[in-house]
């Protein structure tokens, strides 16, 4: 390593001069780097026409095959009845007719009667009728509205007859004051002195109903209930804590029992019925279970529909079945029936004449999906299938759109400009510049990298000949693009961007679909063993020659993955050899900046020895 010296005997700044003489030295590097720099845009650019015409050629690769064109359009005379769609794309075209003589319907199950006791009632006879300000307060929550209940001051009697004075006749008028009439029923029997507070709603459909203490007022216990004393089973709480509040209901036994096949554990001292109902729907059994606070029932309906859709308990060790009113209840004729299980049912449908059954009210019959919506009359809903010519209308649309797009990238690339004496930029000239200044710099730069470039000009001119191509075995009318009102832009010297690109005549394409909407489809899609591009259809050409131009161009440049001086592709060679004469470059520059620091070393050594005996012989002359 060489010391670099700053002059001190001579007097010259050194790092200057060996700073503006490596300048001149550099250029050749400098060449090397510019050139190294282009030539990795230009595999760049390269790869990104090649993500452009893999799209291009992904967009047709299932299109390019009949099967996913020839599209079915299925209307209803009646959506509300019944609704259709095409299931496939060849499904049959006709038109049916069909009758719906019932729908398929889930197996439900339901407890068969109220599951709670009757409303709620004091814990023993209420003797003490005499209210005050302490005692005459507590309040009520029927169906979520919550009210206070306020009971005029006096002494009551509970006799039979009843009196002006009347203890229960009291309450009652104080809960009507609150809730309205005929909304909770009030009763103080007049042999035992027992108080029971009832929801009036109509039988089977009463609302929750539910009293609460008032901090200060011992109203509540006044008439023997409690804080929180509730009419109706309550759904979150542990099953063992319930019982009294079922109708003839009997203590929970912890053990399992059996839905559809599958094992239901019960543990009455952490299970509610909630986690039960969590337990059931979470198994296979095929079903769903709800309770209804409102009808006070529990709720089991089939997930499927049709016939085979049951519901089927056994071996129940647990007295859930029982305490739920869900057990087997024997019926005349058929003992082993539930009384409230209605079984799943097919729906009954009749198509062109010929009566079937399906399972579920969705199903599919000649291609055609149905959906069952409500029954018919014996006129039934007439189905129509169709070719769906606007599909067919719209894939070819897509396809203009497609092919445009990537002739237009192409056609912008042939044709850019290039400005020669924009050339990259090396480290030294960015760091004298602005952002913005080296941004627009290097867009010049860039620019032009594929002008006129073979392999480009050789996709352009194998995408035009594919559509100016006339397809053999095809009916005259149909067998060119051309033919069915798709031709292409005429050529203008100054919108070179837009030249030869597809255009379409509406009118004529939709009408050559609807007179042989086939033959249209053939004309993109025919497939031949035969070399002759001619022999095969519109976009099998094009995927054919996408292909190959994709794989030419990852000859040239390699894919996205690969480094841009990977040695398998020509410019990454290219690449690769500039950075190795580089890097030789790199290693004489080094030695040639230590050559010059050297001979300025020895410079001003000697400088600096001439000035020290000048000023010992001016010092000896004196």
């Amino acid at each position: 390593m060489v010391t670099r010296v700053s002059g001190i005997g001579s007097g010259m700044n050194i790092e200057d001069l060996v700073t503006k003489l490596m300048t001149a030295e550099k250029a050749p590097l400098n060449k090397l780097s510019q050139k190294q720099q282009s030539l990795t845009w230009k595999t760049q650019a390269y790869r990104d026409i090649n993500v452009k015409l893999s799209a291009f050629r992904d967009s047709i690769s299932t299109l390019r095959f009949g099967s996913a064109w020839g599209k079915t359009k299925a209307t209803s005379s009646n959506e509300s009845l019944v609704s259709v769609t095409a299931a496939t794309t060849n499904a049959t075209t006709a038109t049916r007719k069909i009758v719906v003589n019932s729908l398929a319907q889930t197996g439900s199950l339901h407890s068969s009667a109220q599951i709670s006791n009757a409303g709620l009632a004091s814990s023993g006879p209420v003797t003490d009728y005499n209210i005050d300000g302490t005692n005459n307060q507590f309040k009520i929550t029927l169906n979520g509205a919550v009210k206070t209940i306020t009971i005029p001051n006096g002494s009551y009697t509970n006799n039979n007859p009843k009196d002006s004075q009347d203890f229960g006749d009291a309450i009652q008028k104080a809960i009507d004051s609150a809730f309205g009439a005929n909304q909770i029923k009030v009763q103080l029997d007049k042999t035992t002195n027992v108080l029971s507070l009832s929801p009036a709603g109509s039988s089977g459909f009463e609302p929750q109903l539910i009293v609460n203490s008032i901090a200060n007022n011992g109203g509540l216990a006044k008439l023997g209930l409690t804080d929180g004393q509730a009419y109706k089973f309550d759904v979150n709480a542990k099953l063992s804590s319930q019982t009294s509040k079922i109708q003839s209901g009997v203590n929970f036994i912890a053990g399992t029992f059996t839905i559809n096949g599958q094992t239901i554990s019960v543990d009455p001292n952490s299970d509610s019925l909630s986690s039960i109902i969590d337990k059931v729907n979470n198994s296979a059994a095929g079903v769903t279970m709800s309770y209804d606070s409102i009808a006070d029932r529990i709720t089991i309906n089939t997930k499927n529909t049709g016939a085979n859709a049951t519901i089927e308990f056994s071996n129940d060790s647990t007295n859930f079945l029982q305490n739920f009113k869900l057990g087997l209840v024997p019926q005349a004729g058929d003992p082993s029936k539930y009384e409230n299980y209605t079984p799943g049912q097919n729906a009954k449908v009749v198509i062109d004449g010929i009566g079937t059954e399906y399972t579920s009210n969705s199903f599919t019959n000649n291609g055609i999906n149905y959906s069952l919506r409500n029954v018919t009359d014996a006129n039934g809903v007439t189905i129509n299938a169709s070719p769906d010519n606007d599909a067919t209308f719209n894939i070819i649309n897509d396809f203009v759109k497609a092919y445009n797009d990537l002739l237009g990238s192409i056609n912008t690339l042939l044709n850019e400009p290039k400005y020669r004496s924009y050339q990259p930029l090396t480290s030294d000239q960015k760091d004298a510049m602005k952002d913005d200044e080296i941004k627009k710099w290097e867009e010049k730069a860039k620019s032009g990298l594929l002008a006129g470039d073979i392999h480009l000009d050789k996709i352009r001119d194998s995408l035009r000949e594919t559509v100016y191509s006339t397809i053999s075995g095809l009916p005259q009318e149909t067998n060119a693009l051309f033919k069915i009102g798709i031709t292409t832009k005429p050529f203008v010297l100054k919108d070179y961007a837009n030249n030869g690109k597809l255009q379409i005549d509406q009118t004529a394409l939709k009408d050559a679909i609807a007179k042989d909407s086939q033959s249209v489809i053939n004309l993109f899609t025919k497939v031949s063993a035969s070399d002759t591009p001619s022999d095969k259809g519109i976009m099998q050409q094009m995927y054919e020659s996408a292909t190959n131009m994709i794989t030419n161009i990852m000859k040239t440049a390699g894919n996205q993955t690969n480094t841009f001086d990977n040695v398998s592709f020509t410019l990454g060679e290219q690449i690769n050899s500039l950075n190795l004469k580089m890097g030789d470059w790199k290693n004489k520059l080094t030695k040639k900046e230590d050559y010059y620091y050297k001979m300025f070393s020895r410079m001003d050594t000697a400088i600096a020895k001439s000035n020290s005996q000048m000023s010992w012989l001016q010092s000896k002359l004196g």
